[in-house]
């Protein structure tokens, strides 16, 4: 296995390497690292939920679902907690799933099928990527949110197809940049298509849901992804549309057929979890906002990139703040084309905090 160590250390020459650092402590925005108290700005959990448990959802519901939801894991909490996530994103349906990833790509890849069009953004998620892939339709990436080039391709492409498939985040992951999704509507009303969301990082961050920003109502044309793990402070993700799709995913979707359910204690915190929503992400907005105008960063999102011109730079930049007390990782490629510092706020974060932040980067950039 020569060839495994020698790809490594050509990784390491080039600054890529990655490795895991344990946390000794619950998830927050004080963690300890290898014994290193630390103030969190990387983490995805924009409310600070992924610290609250609930010993009465444990103690009825137990640890495990011990099975598929097919055979015998089908448990009320997760029929309580999809009632609640369609209500949350207004659509008639919504169908639990064991992570983000397994939805993206078991939706995506059931769906489109030979002689069908996928249009992807080409910032998009890994795997909305990979559902893409997996699937036998065509596919076409078009440039990051430019939906004018998007409508050329329509223009020329759609009608030598049988279905059509929009396929983007709505706030992504790297960039904090939200998706244009008026315009996007538009374009899957026009052409008849069917547009896949993956709203992960904008679910509790920027509304209910990222269509809230837009005022616009999901159709039965709409299908919404969603993430349990970030905002909502648990595990697992969900899609949300008609009933007709739940019921087709139900019957011939992979990623939620042949695997474990989601534990229902699970589903009963989520539940308890987005009681404390509202209140939180009012908070966050109002972080947000701050932060903004503190660095000039332009987003609407929790996600403020910080973007730097190697990856021996971002790694240098990220171990200088380390050794200060935060905990900002550097993210490079392939997961992005330039390297950056991925700076996340969260509703815990106090302006104190944030400016103490801000000022140790520009310190360590002028070093």
């Amino acid at each position: 296995m020569e060839w495994l160590r020698e790809e490594l250390r050509e990784l390491e020459k080039k600054g890529l390497y990655r490795e895991l650092l344990p946390l000794s402590t619950s998830q927050g925005k004080r963690i300890v690292v290898n014994g290193r108290k630390l103030l969190n700005f990387s983490s995805n959990d924009y409310l600070g939920l992924a610290k609250k448990h609930s010993r009465e959802c444990f103690k009825r519901w137990g640890a495990g679902s011990g099975a598929s939801r097919l055979v015998c894991g089908n448990f009320e909490a997760h029929e309580r907690l999809e009632k609640k996530l369609a209500e949350l994103k207004k659509t008639e349906s919504s169908l639990l799933f064991s992570s983000g990833y397994m939805a993206n790509v078991g939706v995506i890849s059931i769906l489109a099928k030979e002689g069908d069009l996928i249009l992807s953004d080409e910032l998009n998620h890994a795997s909305l990527i990979d559902g893409c892939r997996l699937s036998k339709a065509r596919k076409i990436v078009y440039p990051h949110c430019d939906t004018e080039t998007l409508e050329l391709i329509l223009s020329k492409e759609r009608k030598k197809h049988r279905r059509c498939f929009i396929v983007t985040d709505t706030v992504f992951s790297m960039d904090g940049d939200v998706a244009p999704l008026g315009e996007l509507f538009k374009l899957k009303d026009e052409y008849d298509a069917v547009l896949i969301l993956d709203d992960a990082h904008g679910t509790g961050v920027i509304g209910w849901s990222s269509l809230d920003l837009f005022k616009l109502k999901p159709d039965e044309r709409t299908v919404i992804v969603g993430t349990l793990g970030k905002a909502l402070g648990t595990f697992g993700a969900f899609i949300c549309g008609t009933e007709t799709l739940r019921k087709y995913l139900i019957n011939r979707c992979r990623t939620f057929i042949f695997t474990t359910a989601l534990p229902p204690a699970i589903a009963c915190q989520t539940l308890k979890n987005i009681e404390k929503v509202p209140e939180k992400m009012e908070k966050l907005q109002k972080n947000i906002s701050f932060f903004r105008e503190l660095t000039k960063i332009n987003s609407q999102s929790a996600i403020f990139p910080l973007l730097i011109k190697t990856p021996e730079e971002a790694v240098k930049l990220s171990q200088k703040l380390y050794q200060n007390g935060f905990f900002v990782p550097a993210i490079r490629p392939p997961t992005v084309k330039q390297s950056r510092l991925r700076i996340t706020v969260t509703s815990e974060h106090t302006e104190q905090e944030m400016e103490l932040l801000w000022n140790n980067i520009k310190t360590c950039q002028a070093r």
